[in-house]
């Protein structure tokens, strides 16, 4: 037998001291390491555990590794390092190069060597794990951190308890002002038996989730979750935490199996922030600031560039103002398309509440859930619903108008109008939920642009813009792609200046003005449809089709990639083709690989499809029309040719927004617009056009990346101005 095998626990401890005291007195040499060469199973308990303390206590370890049957088992708080927690994912995963590895050496070199010693210590834990001699456990309580710091050491039916202030740190066992008591129990007396018997009792229970108050996971299930919850940065999680990041997943269809002996709590319905979200620091921090001054007030609006996460940041404020207090809480989103009320309802569930969906279901269906939510909200426990449907639904439905009012006088009720500068039309404003205590609007513009009334109303409803996030905010955060600009100036046909000019005058007859308030003076249907064909006018410009030859044929056809053509949705004007149709035909003489992407694709299972091939590469450019304000996203687009630049400054912001979003690889953006130029010297017609189309250019130019660049946004208005000037 060898020596580790010969020792008795008795014997080798039967000198100790009752207490020691770190770092004066040497725990470790006189104690931990002589009792460990003899214990065939080792239990510790600690809230902070580093792998850096196994370089202290190797020589014990080593002798352990050598008995075929030694084994330490580790509950420990989640608290530890992302290293530690790499290294255990290594060993969970029992990677080959871990097993392999010469246990005794790696112990040894721990010991040795000094700069190594961090990776030494690192590569040990991964083999302790994968030999299975090391079983981790983590302990989340309900509330605080699992704290205890005790080491259990077991011969035969002897056992020995040192107990104390010190952690299994390489600070707690050597450095830190630390005190440690020794128990014997079979030479301490009764009351060293006593506590003897508790710790191990509270170790066995806690080990096999019998403990109340805290949730133990083992470390395979464990990992993930603690991954995800880091990236949060918000503190150490409970067990609240892992049952909501559980639901989350089970919810999302992951079959998540049960930590051992654990049962699945009650399932209560609440909102929970997602653990790996971060909302206070980095480039998100400004969803702190939001979601602090709602609270607040419970009133407001959040203008927020897209891009900036105003969904998340709403969500987050929904989630903390649920929690206030223990009562039933229902959450109605609205927001103004089908598809962005596919994306609420996949935010929602995120956050761990399976959204009632009401847009799509006929209005009987509809009535019998929302009989269901009454009822369930009628429970007066804490519960949550939420409820999502279409600003066209609401409007139209009075039956679910009059739900939500009743709703709101019983119980804590929230409002979120997306893309809220909707919400501003007199339909709206008519029938609002005044029972609605909680409102919160969501807009990367929130002004009606030419409808200070509409306006008006939504401050008066919502409140006051909380947080103004501009696209310039948005770059400089790094929540979206800075971009580059380039600006393509089309003259505009004879024919086609001189249908712009009669429709001009055709609305002047009609008393049409835009005032210096900015308000539209006699807007009836008719100057409408004149407004429209007279835009599309300066959106399907014919000359514009040459300039997109020329810059595509400019570059080598294989370098076209992830590019977005937009093109005009309006009606065809002078009896031409579709603007689509022509791009689309331009792109295939071209050999440039390429799909169209409308509403038609968006509203059938073929987008999907679509877009996965445009961002693995299969196609190099997408004619998009009217995606973009259908709520549609194409992150993956790198360049956009905007042949249609609505004259619509909300319109224009959110698109340039949607094709800055980030994207994995994606360092920046490039915008080529294609700018509408009147006859020159412009007469009062042209110039009317001229400072339209500045407006948009000035905006755009602001926050490029190359606005000073030779040919760059500068020079554009410039030459603009002085073409608007007459000289």
């Amino acid at each position: 037998m060898n020596r580790a095998s010969d020792e008795v626990l008795r014997t080798v401890v039967a000198t100790v001291r009752p207490a020691y005291e770190i770092p004066h007195d040497d725990l470790v040499g006189e104690v931990l390491i002589p009792a460990m060469r003899c214990a065939q199973t080792i239990l510790i308990g600690v809230g902070f555990f580093s792998s850096r303390c196994l370089a202290q206590i190797a020589p014990g370890l080593a002798a352990l590794l050598q008995k075929p049957s030694g084994k330490i088992r580790l509950l420990a708080s989640p608290a530890i390092s992302s290293e530690d927690r790499a290294a255990i994912e290594t060993g969970v995963t029992g990677a080959e190069s871990v097993m392999n590895a010469a246990a005794i050496e790696l112990l040894l070199e721990a010991r040795r060597f000094g700069n190594a010693t961090d990776t030494h210590c690192l590569s040990c834990l991964s083999y302790l794990v994968a030999s299975q001699r090391l079983d981790i456990r983590f302990v989340l309580m309900d509330a605080g951190m699992y704290h205890k710091k005790k080491w259990l050491l077991q011969q035969g039916d002897d056992w020995l308890a040192v107990h104390g202030s010190g952690n299994a740190t390489h600070r707690g066992l050597l450095v830190n002002g630390e005190q440690m008591t020794i128990d014997r129990a079979w030479k301490d007396g009764d009351a060293a038996r006593q506590r003897v018997d508790i710790f191990v009792n509270q170790f066995q229970r806690q080990w096999k989730n019998r403990s109340e108050g805290s949730l133990t996971v083992p470390a395979h299930q464990a990992l993930d979750f603690l991954r995800r919850h880091a990236r949060s940065g918000d503190g150490v999680p409970t067990v609240q935490d892992f049952w909501a990041a559980w639901e989350a997943d089970f919810q999302a269809g992951i079959e998540v199996p049960l930590p051992p002996n654990a049962r699945r709590p009650r399932r209560i319905r609440r909102l929970r922030i997602p653990a790996d979200l971060q909302w206070r620091a980095g480039r998100f921090a400004h969803q702190g600031v939001a979601v602090d001054s709602f609270l607040e007030t419970g009133r407001g609006i959040f203008s927020i560039a897209t891009g900036g996460g105003k969904t998340k940041a709403s969500l987050i404020s929904a989630a903390l103002l649920q929690d206030r207090s223990d009562d039933a809480f229902l959450l109605v989103v609205l927001a103004p398309s089908r598809p962005l009320v596919n994306q609420w309802a996949a935010e929602v569930r995120s956050f761990g509440v399976p959204p009632s969906v009401l847009s799509g279901a006929t209005v009987k269906a509809r009535r019998r859930e929302l009989e269901v939510i009454e009822a369930a909200l009628r429970s007066g426990k804490a519960h949550t619903e939420v409820v999502i449907g279409t600003n066209q639904m609401y409007g139209g439905d009075e039956s679910l108008r009059a739900w939500l009012g009743r709703s709101g006088k019983r119980v804590n009720t929230m409002l979120i109008a997306d893309e809220v500068h909707n919400f501003g039309t007199p339909s709206f404003l008519k029938h609002r939920p005044e029972t609605v205590e909680y409102r919160l609007g969501l807009s990367a513009t929130p002004i009606r642009q030419y409808d200070p009334v509409g306006t008006g109303g939504l401050a008066d409803y919502f409140g006051d813009v909380l947080i103004d996030f501009t696209i310039g905010d948005a770059i400089e955060a790094g929540c979206l792609v800075p971009y580059d600009y380039h600006v393509h100036e089309v003259e505009l046909t004879d024919e086609e200046a001189e249908r712009y000019a009669d429709l001009t005058a055709q609305l002047r007859r009609l008393g049409f003005r835009v005032d210096d308030e900015g308000q539209v003076m006699n807007l009836t249907p008719r100057t409408e449809r004149i407004l429209r064909e007279r835009r599309a006018i300066v959106e399907q410009a014919d000359n514009k089709l040459g300039h997109l030859r020329g810059i595509l044929e400019a570059v080598d056809v294989r370098a076209h990639r992830r590019s977005l053509v937009y093109v005009s949705a309006k009606p065809t004007v002078l009896g031409r083709a579709r603007q689509i149709e022509l791009v689309n035909g331009l792109l295939t003489e071209l050999g440039i690989v390429s799909h169209q992407f409308t509403n038609v694709e968006t509203s059938s299972s073929e987008g999907e499809r679509i877009l996965a091939a445009f961002g693995q590469g299969d196609y190099q450019m997408l004619t998009a029309m009217r995606v973009l304000d259908e709520g549609v996203d194409i992150p993956q687009t790198e360049t956009a040719y905007l042949l249609a630049s609505s004259a619509v400054e909300r319109e224009w912001v959110q698109r340039r927004g949607r094709v800055l979003r980030s994207w994995s690889g994606k360092e920046h953006a490039t915008l080529h617009d294609f700018v509408a130029m009147p006859p020159d010297p412009p007469d009062d017609t042209g110039r009317s056009l001229l400072r339209a189309e500045l407006r948009r250019v000035t905006e755009f130019v602001i926050y490029s990346r190359n606005e000073f660049d030779r040919g760059g946004g500068d020079e554009a208005i410039r030459r603009i101005e002085k073409r608007l000037e007459g000289s």
